[in-house]
């Protein structure tokens, strides 16, 4: 029987090993170090659980033109294994039985899929982003029979990028607690509930992963009022006598009346009065000085009325580990109008190719592995919007000062379909849901000891990429390392302008740039 023993022993410490899984989370450029954490295995913001972003998309990202400042759920695992020994004939007999029970590791900080936060909006069969946008086309027939659009100026693009920066923009404003300095667009109540989460001398490093709508209403002619609900997952960190990281989750509801008319992208910014346009610091509560208005009715532009916190926990990133992949096999989430929209595109701008904007997308998608792998981000600022810039910036210095490389080997694109695309009176944007696969890995400088994921599995994922151009640009889309507007040699400085002529070259003026990057199980469409 010894040798029975032994061998019952080799088989219980063989199975023993590995048995509890290690909560993973994900980090890769645009959608693995996302807001709800990193963790190497890349995978980020926006927007879309990325972002997101950013997944959040590693951070999944949200929109940008502005600035301002785009997930899964992931759960670890324990097998219990059971040991039946039967002796049967002067024979041992070993029967294995292994369960897995599925648990949720609440002690993980900031990951892309932690269980933490609320669950993913429902997909409905009109997207709620659709239904808003209808400001800018559906409204009264004129004496001709045709439709006078309720705004004929609205644009989802400027709409989320107006959102995610007033988010950032408010909590960067509780620091210090200076909220009347943005009470053109916030409520009492709203202020209430944002003075009720504290008075930290300092808010910064605020990091909008997703931004999910939840409820639109008042898109008619009859309605004299606008409601729109949002959930935003975000990132940041207050200072008071230390310094501490947040994870939080919350529900804003914003309202206008139906017949404002949104304002063009330049004026557009959360720095001057909504009515006459003065310096923001004319604003003094809701009453802007120098008009002499009170400009938070909605009669003006959107205005919070309400923020609820879902969520708040304190969280800093979490750039180790590994996790799965969620929402890779769901079906793709195309919107209904998207073929007559690209159609539409291509009779407005008979230069434009789906072929050359599919090379320019893999081109970015090419240049943000390198530049994410080397923690070289700066390379990206002329083909990222302002906002997603940030997001995957704030990542990169998340790893550096950890010590840290999320690595992407070998990534390549494997299908590219059409979700969705949008045109208004501002902006073309066409989203593209993105298969790929490649090596993810996160290593430590020190020793190059690895941290996170794999350096032999390869790992296959999908996100919805959203790439907006300004509505006048002509042409197709260009792969070219020089700048859109004189020429030279590719060299933009943080702000996003040509450092040869001056142009602004991210803002989508001359060519298609990366806005948004959303992850698949949180695609509202």
């Amino acid at each position: 029987m010894r040798g029975s023993k032994s061998f019952l022993l080799a088989v219980a410490l063989f199975l023993g090993l590995g048995l509890a899984a290690l909560p993973e989370s994900e980090a890769r450029p645009g959608g693995g170090s996302s807001y709800r954490g990193s963790s190497s295995s890349s995978r980020s913001s926006s927007s879309s659980r990325s972002s997101s972003s950013s997944r959040s998309s590693s951070s999944r990202g949200s929109s940008s033109s502005y600035g301002g400042s785009s997930s899964s759920s992931s759960s670890g695992g324990v097998l219990d294994v059971c040991l039946f020994v039967f002796f049967f004939g002067g024979m041992v007999v070993v029967a294995v039985v292994v369960v897995r029970h599925e648990f949720r590791d609440e002690s993980r900080n900031w990951s892309t899929a932690a269980p933490h936060g609320p669950p993913p909006p429902p997909r409905r069969q009109i997207s709620l982003r659709s239904k808003l946008a209808g400001l800018g086309r559906v409204g009264p027939l004129g004496e001709d029979g045709k439709v006078r659009p309720l705004d004929p100026d609205f644009s989802i693009i400027l709409f989320e990028d107006f959102a995610s920066a007033l988010f950032a923009k408010v909590h960067e404003a509780r620091g210090g607690n200076r909220l009347d300095t943005f009470g053109a667009w916030l409520s009492d109540n709203a202020i209430s509930a944002l003075q009720a989460l504290g008075h930290p001398t300092q808010v910064k490093a605020v990091v909008v992963g997703a931004m999910t709508y939840h409820e639109v209403t008042g898109v008619a002619a009859s309605s004299p009022r606008v409601f729109v609900t949002v959930h935003f997952e975000a990132n940041y960190t207050e200072v008071s006598d230390t310094e501490q990281s947040w994870y939080v989750a919350e529900a804003w509801t914003l309202e206008r009346n139906t017949a404002v008319r949104s304002r063009p992208p330049d004026a557009a910014r959360i720095s001057k009065c909504p009515n006459c346009g003065a310096p923001l610091d004319a604003v003094q509560g809701h009453l802007c000085s120098y008009c002499d208005t009170v400009v938070n009715t909605g009669g003006f532009d959107w205005v919070v009325t309400s923020m609820t916190s879902l969520t708040r926990e304190q969280r800093g990133p979490q750039l180790t580990g590994t996790t799965e992949e969620q929402g890779t096999e769901l079906p793709t989430v195309q919107d209904p109008e998207a073929q007559e929209a690209l159609s539409a595109l291509t009779r407005k701008d008979p230069g434009f190719s789906s072929e050359a904007l599919h090379r320019r997308l893999e081109f970015i998608f090419h240049e943000m592995q390198t530049a994410w792998s080397k923690r070289e981000w700066q390379g990206m600022r002329p083909f990222l919007s302002d906002n997603l810039f940030q997001t995957q910036l704030y990542w990169i210095n998340a790893y550096r000062e950890a010590g840290l490389r999320n690595i992407t080997q070998n990534a390549r694109i494997t299908n590219l379909s059409l979700a969705r695309v949008t045109l208004d009176e501002y902006y073309d944007a066409v989203t593209l849901r993105v298969h790929a696969v490649s090596l993810d890995y996160t290593v430590r400088d020190r020793d190059e000891e690895l941290v996170g994921g794999s350096r032999t599995r390869e790992r296959a994922y999908s996100e919805y990429w959203t790439l907006i151009r300004g509505r006048g640009v002509r042409g197709a889309a260009d792969t070219k390392k020089q700048c859109p507007s004189c020429g030279a040699p590719l060299a933009i400085n943080m702000a996003g302008h040509c450092t040869h002529c001056r142009a602004r070259v991210t803002s989508g003026e001359f060519d298609w740039v990366l806005s948004r990057i959303e992850q698949d199980e949180a695609y509202q469409g």
